[in-house]
């Protein structure tokens, strides 16, 4: 068995089971391998949990590096940007963060800051494209909307005035980026944004 296999394997496993309760013995019995030969493959279960989430996370960044080939304009882009969100949060597990965040910190502020970066990174370009292309207002500060809509997609807030996973359903999304598109869209923005605003349902 590939090495990839088993890292996909050991990630299904994780994501029906926890990553607490599931072993190197459960990740060898799924891969029908022998432990000893789990092990010529990775350290131990920290480096299994590593390589997992790594490898997750390069299936999403990938996913999103995609939409920028369609040639869209920034409006659209973000829209489709929004697609491959709903279908991300579809198959978000909560508890399985949490898990990370309470057994694997390390790991889990390896991953929030990677796609802390790429989320930025994502929006610098979005945001840049838009000005270019006359859609959105020229004299926005793109780095400072661009780390606010970091702290919005990676801050996992919950108390008695707000829970993050309200912010999770589709109606959410809708509005937000709704609020986000008609802040930075100019005139010419606004037109596309109108035309295409049935998208979001």
């Amino acid at each position: 068995m590939e090495k990839n296999e088993i890292i996909q394997k050991a990630t299904e496993l994780y994501k029906k089971y926890g990553l607490k309760s599931v072993t190197m013995d459960d990740v060898a019995r799924e891969c029908m391998i022998s432990k000893k030969t789990l092990y010529k493959y990775v350290n131990d279960k920290v480096d299994l949990i590593t390589q997992a989430f790594r490898n997750e996370f390069e299936i999403q960044t990938k996913r999103f590096a995609s939409i920028s080939e369609k040639k869209l304009n920034a409006v659209e882009e973000i829209l489709e940007i929004r697609k491959n969100i709903i279908a991300m949060i579809k198959t978000y597990i909560p508890a399985l963060e949490y898990d990370m965040y309470k057994y694997y910190p390390v790991i889990h502020r390896e991953l929030i800051e990677k796609k802390s970066k790429f989320i930025y990174q994502v929006k610098i370009k979005n945001l840049t494209k838009g000005i270019n292309e006359g859609l959105f207002y020229d004299d926005i500060d793109i780095d400072l909307i661009a780390k606010r809509m970091v702290i919005l997609e990676t801050q996992k807030i919950e108390n008695s005035v707000v829970s993050y996973k309200e912010f999770l359903k589709p109606k959410a999304t809708k509005e937000m980026f709704k609020y986000h598109l008609r802040a930075i869209c100019n005139s010419n923005g606004l037109k596309i944004l109108n035309k295409k605003i049935k998208e979001l349902n």
